[in-house]
């Protein structure tokens, strides 16, 4: 049991003893099943108690207000290889025993604290002396939260300013019960909130910190609860739209055109997401649009007999090409991928939802229903079925963006099928979850979404093949495999961090640090972690060239040196492309010399590396691709035999 598992369990307890109420154990999850829980994305496991209390429910140790000395003797007992100190758990509930309490701990939490700083220790018995104290200013934090529901709930005296031989103040009654505290104390002891001090805590672990009263308090950590209580809204909103049983066909099924169909893919990027529907089914893109100029140009090159326009969608002239083009095609079928920046959870900034980006929905109807598509597929992230974008509440009213595309295309005669679904069940190496929407018109048939495979594709799977590679080193037998350079303070950090895991979680001599010798902020717990090889990768985004990015760093391997690890890198371009389910080949058009007749200028390299800024760009797009094994798989069920047979009869 972790740290922070116990932290999770004396919180509970806390709140509960503040309210009045009991709480009966749950039973232990294994780590497998709290792992695949925690793999499957949109909702998250409750945690479990310590082995310790399972054998004694908290109804029987509140009942009772106390543990006995030997019950408490025993708990330290079961609990000493988590370092769970011997606090009393349940003096919480006497409230006349809170100030002598959190006396104890603040004093025991002091000497610890001088001893850590003061005595010569070596970097593991540190790092466990430092938990200790952790869970020491854990529990101050609690016991202040304490006092904070008690003072919270001494009633007022309403118009009396002074007390009187009947009534006292307020103010009189405080001092009185904790005469101890000063007035800065009484006020800041109010405003801590329980989801700030577990916040803080898991913060200051994190960072190998000791959480702190300012921590729990200040601004940084409100927004992470806020954030987190946001998080967990939007799960529940989400449970609604994930695929039920019947949406799924129960055998594996393939696509089979007598006539090729035509396709336009709008928001194409660079054409990741239908790399391959070329070349299995007889699909053919005719018209592409993409707003990047760079993005549109390599779209160009990469697929130079499709149409590309580009420019936004939302501007009319660019709308009205795109709809003549793709009505002159013939285009009966449409890919379309909306940007999901003013949805996604990656994106903190202060703009998200404020921008135009953000009502492109609205135009990808509007071209819908202009062409007249036979049908479609729209992808996004989850969260774009239940945002509301600011920009876009004008349009919306009181729906959420997955409610009035469904009724628009509802009103266009469209059957629908929505659900939210992982490429790592449709044979990629990454545990991408996306939401899509099947439409179609109701003579077509039915179109469901395909059959689960069993087996999920690990990273190991997809790119243990390829060489081993050091920051800065190169595959001189492979142009798309090579190492981006490190600080000599990241590489040392780095490859003390063991395979799959976080660098958070490395003593603290071997944490992040910037190179002024400071610990690394991260806004995601993910970031700095290195992929476990054993499970599909986690979403790969467009950060993917930096190591504090989200799960963007080689799983390595053990070396001789104790304690080390190999592959102190970023994934290259070439892992990126087979775990996301790409061919191996797909950038290779890119490359010069320039053997097309279009106006992209193709990559350039320096000492056998792309130049930075066209890393860049091949990694931005690369982070907001389709994977393209599923766009193939959902085709594989698409009922398009009329559509073909159509166009069939049409040539004759």
């Amino acid at each position: 049991m972790s740290n922070l598992s116990i932290l999770e369990t004396i919180i509970k307890e806390a709140k509960l003893a503040a309210n009045g109420e009991i709480f009966t154990p749950m039973e232990p999850q294994s780590e497998a099943a709290e792992r695949a829980a925690n793999d499957n994305a949109v909702f998250q496991a409750d945690f479990t108690l310590p082995d310790a209390l399972q054998d004694k429910t908290l109804e029987e140790i509140f009942q009772n207000d106390y543990l006995t000395e030997d019950e408490l003797a025993d708990l330290a007992s079961k609990c000493a290889n988590d370092n769970f100190d011997t606090l009393p758990i349940v003096l919480l509930s006497d409230k006349e025993n809170l100030p002598t309490l959190l006396d104890q701990v603040s004093n025991r939490l002091k000497a610890k604290m001088t001893v850590l700083k003061s005595q010569p220790l070596s970097d593991e018995e540190y790092t466990k002396q430092l938990r200790k104290v952790q869970i020491e200013a854990a529990y101050q934090l609690l016991l202040e939260y304490l006092i904070c529901q008690d003072i919270k709930a001494i009633k007022g005296q309403k118009g009396l300013k002074k007390k009187s031989a009947s009534r006292k103040t307020k103010k009189d009654v405080v001092h009185e019960r904790y005469p101890r505290l000063g007035a800065r104390q009484i006020r800041d002891f109010q405003k801590l909130e329980l989801p700030n001090i577990y916040a803080a805590v898991s913060h200051a672990i994190s960072i190998s910190e000791v959480p702190t009263h300012s921590m729990a308090l200040s601004k940084d950590i409100a927004k992470k609860v806020q954030d987190e209580d946001s998080k967990k809204t939007e799960g529940k909103m989400l449970k609604d739209w994930c695929a039920k049983e019947d949406d799924f066909e129960t055998v594996d099924k393939t696509l089979t055109l007598e006539k090729p169909i035509v396709a336009v893919s709008l928001f194409a990027n660079i054409g990741i997401g239908t790399s391959l529907v070329e070349k299995v089914t007889g699909i053919k893109i005719a018209v592409a649009n993409e707003w990047d100029e760079w993005r549109g140009k390599a779209h160009r090159r990469l697929y130079p007999n499709c149409k590309t326009i580009i420019g936004s969608i939302s501007d009319q002239p660019i709308f009205d090409e795109i709809v003549a083009e793709s009505r002159a095609a013939g285009a009966t079928f449409v890919f379309t991928s909306p940007p999901c920046q003013d949805s996604s959870n990656l994106n903190t900034a202060d703009s998200k939802g404020t921008t135009e980006r953000a009502t492109l929905f609205a135009d990808t109807l509007k071209n819908i229903e202009a062409v007249g598509y036979k049908a479609g597929i729209i992808e996004n992230v989850p969260l774009w079925l239940v945002s509301r974008p600011e920009k876009a509440l004008n349009i919306l009213g009181d729906k959420t963006i997955g409610e009035y595309v469904l009724d628009e295309l509802n009103r266009m005669e469209y059957k629908t099928r929505v659900g939210i679904l992982s490429a790592a069940d449709y044979g990629t190496a990454e545990n991408r979850e996306r939401c899509f929407i099947l439409f179609w018109k109701e003579e077509l048939g039915d179109w469901k979404f395909p059959k689960k495979h069993q087996f999920r594709p690990t990273v190991f799977e997809a790119i243990h093949m390829l060489k081993s590679l050091e920051a800065g080193e190169i595959d001189p037998d492979n142009r798309w495999h090579y190492a981006l350079p490190l600080t000599d303070h990241e590489i040392e950090f780095l490859k003390h961090t063991p395979t799959g895991m976080s660098t958070w979680l490395n003593s603290v001599l071997y944490q992040p640090k910037n190179k002024s010798g400071s610990a690394a902020g991260a806004s995601f717990k993910a970031s700095y972690r290195r992929v476990d090889p054993a499970y599909p990768c986690p979403t790969i985004t467009s950060g993917s060239g930096s190591i504090g990015d989200v799960s963007s760093v080689h799983y390595g391997r053990p070396l001789t040196e104790k304690g080390c690890y190999s592959d102190v890198r970023v994934f290259s371009i070439h892992e990126l492309l087979l775990l996301m389910g790409a061919s191996a080949d797909f950038l290779d058009p890119l490359l010069p010399p320039k053997a097309f007749d279009d106006d992209f200028e193709s990559l350039h390299w320096k000492d056998s590396m792309l130049t930075s800024k066209d890393e860049d760009n091949v990694r931005d797009a690369l982070g907001e691709h389709v994977c393209p094994k599923m766009m193939l798989v959902l085709l594989s069920t698409f009922p398009g035999d009329k559509i073909a047979t159509e166009a069939k009869e049409a040539d004759k």
